[in-house]
């Protein structure tokens, strides 16, 4: 029997082996935007560090995966047309918000290891932020603020009609 044939045998017993020594799951794909994952350590990190407007009700980790997936879709966006980078600044400012949080010396150094989150890599979500932020205002610059909102509303919507959208997540 050529090796091959032998390989779904043997990933098998090693899930199998893995399942029966109670290996730990590490992480879990939530979701796909376009072929990229959004990961349940993703969802935890935006919840923990308040990185997406808080869930109005229902299911807080839906919620969050929502508008972690509207970001993807609007990141897209802004990597096609590359905004002018924010001030470093603007950046420093938002971190040290962030980091306010966590009242005691340890807490956020903690709450980073907690998620598996560099704090390079908060400042990058913080400058894509910041980005979406004026594609946003530059895309809908000469619109009233309360129809503004609803143009954007349904600019995100097109933009996952037209994305590969697969949501993993189903709420327990």
């Amino acid at each position: 029997m050529s090796f091959a044939r032998k390989l779904p045998g043997i990933a098998l017993i090693a899930l199998c082996t893995a399942a029966s020594i109670g290996a730990e799951v590490i992480d879990r794909v939530m979701a796909t935007v376009n072929r990229q994952a959004i990961l349940l350590s993703d969802v935890n990190a935006a919840r923990l560090f308040q990185l997406v407007p808080p869930a109005g009700g229902g299911d807080p980790i839906a919620s969050t995966l929502d508008r972690l997936i509207e970001r993807s879709l609007i990141l897209e966006e802004v990597e096609r047309y590359q905004p002018p980078e924010p001030a470093r600044e603007e950046i420093d400012t938002r971190l040290a918000a962030i980091r306010q949080r966590f009242r005691a010396a340890d807490a956020f150094p903690r709450a980073l290891a907690t998620v598996g989150l560099s704090e390079e890599q908060l400042r990058g979500f913080i400058r894509n932020d910041l980005r979406m932020a004026t594609y946003i205002n530059e895309r809908f610059a000469e619109t009233e603020s309360g129809a503004r909102e609803t143009l954007v509303a349904e600019w995100v919507v097109s933009l996952r009609r037209r994305a590969e959208v697969i949501v993993l997540y189903l709420p327990g």
